[in-house]
C-alpha cells in the first residue's frame, strides 16, 4: 500500500480474534483467566500502536503494561507525582500573584483565564519562559485506551509523525536522547529558564541595529521595520513550496548515522507534524518523546521555481535584501572567481549556501562550529529560539570531536559530546567556560563569528532563515568550500588531479582579492 492509503494503525477484521484475547460462546464472551491477563493487555497495545513487538514506540503505551507487571510484583515502577491534585483547586489570585512577583523581569502577558487550573509548577513555567511554556488547552489523556485514541489521531492528521514513531520503534529507540531529557529537566527546575547553565559565567550576546565594520564577537542585529522575510513562516512556505521535499533529521547537524537516516518529506507535511507536537505536547514533557518526537527541519528550496524567485530578488540587490545592515559578504564574488576553475556552477553553489531551519517546540542542534572557517548568520522569520554561544578558546573545555565522514556528503563536522544543561563528571572542565546566550524573536538576526561553537533551542514552532558566508576575516575558508564541493560532485582521480592542480592558484587569487570597502 502507499503511504497516503496506509493506515497508522490496523483494525482486526470481526472474524479475527485479537492475539491474546479470550475466545467468544454461544452465553457471551468469555471472562479472561487471570493468567492471561498480561498477554491480552499486551495484545491490545500490539494491535492499537502495530510498530514493534520489541520496542513500543511510545514510553506512554509502554507504562501501561508495566503497571500491570507492577500490580503483580513483577517489576518495581516509580510512581510519578499526579497532577490531578494540583488542579483539583483552582490557583488563587494572591497565589497567581506572587509567583508572577517572584519572575520580575519576565514579559510574558497576563495569563489567559484557564490559568486558575494550572499547577504552581506551570504557572512558574509560563512566567519563567516569557509566556512560551505553558499546558495543553485540553486535559491529557487519563487512560491508555484515551492515550491511544489520542496517538491514532494524531498519526491521521500527520502521517510523517506516524513514520517518525516507526523509525524510533525499528530502532528500538526506548528513552529520548540524553540532551533532550536534559533540557526537560532543565525547564522544571530552573522554571524555563535557559540562561543556568552549569558552567562559570553566561552573559547576554550584545544588540546592535547593524553589524561593525569588523566582527569580533556574537551580535544580534534588532528587528527592521519592513523586513519582507519576517512573514515567511511555516505556513509561506507550505502555500509557497508546499511539494517541495526536505530533510527531517533526529539531531542536527546529523551525525553520520543521522545523516544516514534522514527522512525526507514535503514541506507541508513537516508544517503539519510541527502542529501536532505542538498541541499535543506544549510542554516538552520528556515521558512523552517517543509519542512526539522531536524531528529537525533541514532545508535549501532555492532551486525550485517559486523560491528562486525570491533568491533572485536577493541576488539581484547584491545579496544585501535578506542581509541585516552594515553586512560583508564577499562569497558570492570569490564563487564566481574560482568556481569554473573545478567545474562547479558559481549561481548554484552561491544559493546553496542559504538554507531554511524549521522544527517543532524542543527542537534542539547540537554544539558544533560551522565547516570551513564560516561565519553564519541566523534570521528569525518566525517563533522564538535560543542560541548558546563559546568562544573558539573553550575547545578544550568543550572536549571537541571530529565526527565520521557522512554518508552522502563525506562532510566531516567538528562537534562537543558535552550535554550543556546537566553536569558530567566525564566532561568536568566544562564547569570551567563562559557562555553567551540570546534569544532570537522574528526579525532579529544572529552574527556568528567563524571558529565560534553555537546551540540552540527551540522555544516554539520556529523558522529561520541562515547563511553561511566568508570575507576577507577568514577568505582562505571558500576554497575549503571550493575543494570539498568540488569532490562531492565527483570524486574521480581526474577531478582530484585537476582540484589538486588549481588549489594553489585559487588561494593566491582570494588572498590577492582587494575590491572595494563597498563590497567587503
Amino acid at each position: 500500500a502507499s503511504p497516503a492509503t496506509e493506515k497508522p494503525f490496523p483494525e482486526p477484521a470481526a472474524n479475527v480474534t485479537v492475539p491474546g484475547a479470550s475466545p467468544a460462546t454461544a452465553e457471551g464472551p468469555a471472562a479472561p483467566e487471570p493468567e492471561k491477563l498480561e498477554q491480552e493487555e499486551e495484545g491490545f497495545l500490539g494491535v492499537l500502536s502495530a510498530w514493534s513487538d520489541t520496542a513500543p514506540a511510545s514510553r506512554l503505551l509502554e507504562q501501561a503494561r508495566l503497571d500491570e507487571a507492577a500490580r503483580k510484583g513483577k517489576v518495581r515502577v516509580s510512581k510519578q507525582p499526579a497532577e490531578s491534585s494540583s488542579r483539583a483547586r483552582p490557583l488563587k489570585k494572591t497565589c497567581i500573584e506572587e509567583v508572577r512577583s517572584r519572575f520580575p523581569s519576565s514579559r510574558a502577558k497576563t495569563p489567559p483565564p484557564e490559568s486558575k487550573r494550572w499547577s504552581k509548577e506551570e504557572l512558574e513555567l509560563y512566567f519563567g519562559s516569557d509566556g512560551v511554556l505553558r499546558p495543553r488547552t485540553d486535559p491529557p489523556p487519563s487512560g491508555k485506551e484515551e492515550l491511544a485514541q489520542e496517538m491514532r489521531q494524531a498519526s491521521l492528521t500527520s502521517t510523517l509523525l506516524g513514520k517518525m514513531r516507526m523509525q524510533l520503534a525499528e530502532d528500538k529507540i526506548s528513552d529520548p536522547p540524553s540532551e533532550y531529557a536534559s533540557l526537560c529537566q532543565h525547564l522544571r527546575c530552573h522554571s524555563g529558564d535557559l540562561s543556568r547553565l552549569p558552567v562559570a559565567e553566561v552573559v547576554q550576546i550584545p544588540r546592535q541595529k547593524k553589524v561593525p565594520p569588523v566582527l569580533k564577537a556574537p551580535l544580534c542585529i534588532e528587528a527592521r521595520r519592513g523586513w519582507k522575510m519576517r512573514t515567511w513562516g511555516m505556513a509561506f512556505w507550505s502555500y509557497e513550496c508546499g511539494e517541495a521535499p526536505c530533510q527531517c533529521f533526529r539531531s542536527f547537524p546529523p551525525s553520520p548515522e543521522d545523516s544516514a537516516k534522514a527522512l525526507e518529506a514535503r514541506a507541508d507535511e513537516f508544517t503539519k507534524y510541527v502542529g501536532v507536537v505542538r498541541d499535543m505536547d506544549p510542554l516538552c514533557l520528556e515521558d512523552s518523546y517517543l509519542a512526539y518526537p522531536r524531528f529537525f527541519g533541514a532545508w535549501s528550496p532555492f532551486h525550485a521555481a517559486k523560491a528562486r524567485k525570491l533568491w533572485d530578488q536577493d541576488w539581484n540587490s547584491g545579496r544585501k535584501l535578506w542581509a541585516p545592515p552594515g553586512f560583508k559578504d564577499l562569497s558570492a564574488r570569490w564563487l564566481e572567481i574560482l568556481c569554473p576553475a573545478v567545474g562547479l556552477d558559481a549561481v548554484a553553489e552561491t544559493a546553496a549556501l542559504d538554507q531554511i531551519q524549521f522544527g517543532p517546540p524542543g527542537a534542539i542542534t547540537r554544539l558544533h562550529v560551522a565547516n570551513n572557517s564560516a561565519h553564519v548568520w541566523y534570521a528569525q522569520t518566525q517563533g522564538r529560539r535560543t542560541f548558546l554561544l563559546f568562544a573558539p578558546q573553550e575547545r578544550s573545555n568543550l572536549y571537541a570531536e571530529q565526527s565520521e565522514p557522512a554518508p552522502a556528503t563525506q562532510e566531516v563536522r567538528l562537534c562537543s559530546p558535552v550535554d550543556i544543561f546537566r553536569q558530567s563528571q566525564r566532561h568536568s572542565r566544562f564547569r570551567d567556560s563562559r557562555a553567551q546566550i540570546a534569544t532570537l524573536e522574528p526579525g532579529e538576526t544572529l552574527i556568528v563569528p567563524s571558529g565560534w561553537w553555537h546551540s540552540s533551542v527551540a522555544l516554539e514552532p520556529f523558522t529561520t532563515l541562515t547563511r553561511r558566508f566568508w570575507n576577507r576575516t577568514n577568505r582562505q575558508g571558500m576554497c575549503e568550500e571550493i575543494a570539498h564541493k568540488s569532490e562531492v560532485q565527483d570524486s574521480g582521480p581526474e577531478q582530484r588531479s585537476r582540484l589538486a592542480s588549481q588549489l594553489p592558484w585559487m588561494r593566491e587569487q582570494i588572498q590577492q582579492d582587494d575590491c572595494s570597502s563597498d563590497d567587503d
